[in-house]
């Protein structure tokens, strides 16, 4: 900011003065790139996790297919049973990573599998409501 009132003659460096004006819809682009870049990373690393070499690479990219573009699985009706088929594991193992994989993606992207981390983790009792006071 500049000082409302300078002696005359005076000299006022304002560095705001020379500062680039970011372009809008460049530096969305740019965040877009980064968010994408930061995404793609984070589904290799996923994918590479674990033990079980080739077998469980490709069981955890199918899963990784199955939850964010699911059109890209060979088949017509794609869902975690027919991941489990074809890599001869449980349905209950897919799922399982399956919701793994939604809770590691979570705070990257937003995908269709994302329906596991709106639930808590504990599945205690709920405490009852309270319903309307009688007499008051």
């Amino acid at each position: 900011m500049k000082p409302l009132y300078l002696p005359p003659g005076a000299y006022f460096d304002d560095p705001a003065d020379k500062i680039d004006r970011v372009d809008r819809a460049e530096s969305q682009r740019k965040l877009t790139c980064a968010l994408a870049s930061d995404a793609l990373t984070r589904c290799g690393d996923w994918i590479t996790r674990g033990r079980g070499g080739v077998k469980n690479r490709a069981l955890r990219a199918d899963i990784v297919l199955l939850s964010i573009t699911p059109h890209f699985l060979p088949c017509r009706h794609p869902s975690a049973a027919w991941v489990a088929r074809q890599h001869g594991v449980s349905r209950q193992r897919v799922s399982a990573l399956w919701r793994e994989f939604a809770e590691y993606i979570g705070p990257c992207i937003q995908f269709r599998g994302q329906r596991f981390l709106n639930r808590r983790r504990g599945r205690g009792r709920r405490e009852p409501q309270p319903g309307p006071v009688a007499g008051v």
